[in-house]
């Protein structure tokens, strides 16, 4: 089973452990988790240990909290694994940042993430990295003119504005749009969608 979380942003995820040998869930004498017990993978990239350790909450409920740049994917895998004793059954969290697999599936939805290395964002242009469903930008100019915009995480969650026009600039898609009501800027990293 996959959890839903939003990219990008600090979470505390809430999972169970089970005793080691037994069924019987684990409770906070059963094991002391190490800074090591936990580790990551983000989008298929290397593994690293979590920076958090995984703490003990209430009752039988463990929890693990994943820190903005370790929810900069749109699939993580986090394996628990008693790094000592084997106090406790090892376990993994896969968590999901994408929208729902049918939505997905459509082509025509493109994700986005707010690219500032080569051009400045104003309140009425900025530069793009695709995320999916290509990995590659489009290359044909004007190709968005007429699509809508929407902002999915950080300061422009649910803003929404149409494009005017496209063009691929410094291998981004840079997007120019109807000046945001807000009158903020985009800010590196934050997701939008083309629809």
């Amino acid at each position: 089973m996959e959890i839903l979380a939003k990219f990008g942003i600090q979470q505390t995820f809430y999972f169970t452990m089970v005793d080691a040998g037994t069924q019987d869930l684990a409770v906070t004498g059963d094991w002391t988790p190490a800074a090591t017990d936990a580790n990551i993978i983000i989008d298929g990239g290397a593994t690293a240990q979590c920076t958090n350790t995984i703490a003990f909450e209430d009752d039988v409920i463990w929890s693990l909290t994943l820190t903005a740049a370790e929810m900069q994917g749109t699939r993580i895998a986090v394996s628990i694994v008693d790094s000592a004793t084997k106090a406790v059954e090892d376990n993994v969290l896969i968590i999901n940042t994408q929208f729902s697999g049918q939505i997905q599936a459509n082509q025509s939805i493109y994700i986005i993430s707010v690219d500032d290395g080569t051009f400045t964002p104003t309140t009425s242009a900025c530069e793009f990295t695709m995320i999916s469903p290509h990995l590659v930008e489009e290359t044909t100019a004007d190709q968005f003119i007429g699509r809508l915009l929407y902002g999915t995480t950080g300061i422009h969650q649910a803003a929404a504005t149409d494009i005017t026009d496209y063009v691929l600039a410094n291998s981004k898609l840079k997007l120019t749009y109807t000046v945001l009501k807000d009158g903020q800027i985009p800010v590196a990293g934050e997701l939008w969608v083309i629809v």
